[in-house]
């Protein structure tokens, strides 16, 4: 059973039963769940003159105060009765998905089913994550869908 489950959250409708999912394996394994938004990392915002209003550091800093307060909502709401950690990190989402998931040792990453890429896009993923490092140990990743009438 997956002990450490990693869900990289996304603001679609899949989540929802996502997390209904994450929810059921978490409570029969005794799990921990780690929700994680990956987030891109802003440019700084400039006023007409392209004066600097806001660095980039100032909007992380921002950013990432909402979305963990979103997160920890999301935990509430979602995965009552269940251990969750929140973390928000900025880069790349495919990179920063697999270093969590090593960081973090999870045994199953969970993620809403998407839809199919072009295949131009999935070799330019597959090569991004070769160039980054992919992590050594093996990882499950679940792919969640919900059945529509």
């Amino acid at each position: 059973m997956a002990n450490r489950i990693l869900v990289p959250v996304e603001r679609t409708k899949a989540m929802a039963f996502t997390l209904r999912v994450v929810r059921m394996l978490a409570c029969e394994s005794g799990g921990v769940v780690r929700l994680l938004a990956v987030v891109p990392i802003p440019r700084p915002l400039c006023n007409r003159h392209d004066s600097v209003i806001l660095t980039t550091d100032q909007q992380m800093e921002r950013l990432a105060i909402s979305i963990a307060d979103e997160l920890r909502r999301l935990a509430a709401t979602r995965l009552d009765g269940v251990p969750v950690e929140t973390t928000v990190i900025f880069g790349d989402r495919a990179v920063e998905i697999g270093v969590e998931a090593e960081c973090f040792g999870a045994d199953l990453v969970a993620m809403p089913l998407t839809r199919r890429r072009s295949p131009r896009a999935w070799i330019t993923g597959l090569v991004r994550r070769r160039l980054a490092g992919r992590p050594a140990t093996e990882i499950d990743v679940l792919r969640v869908s919900a059945l529509r009438a």
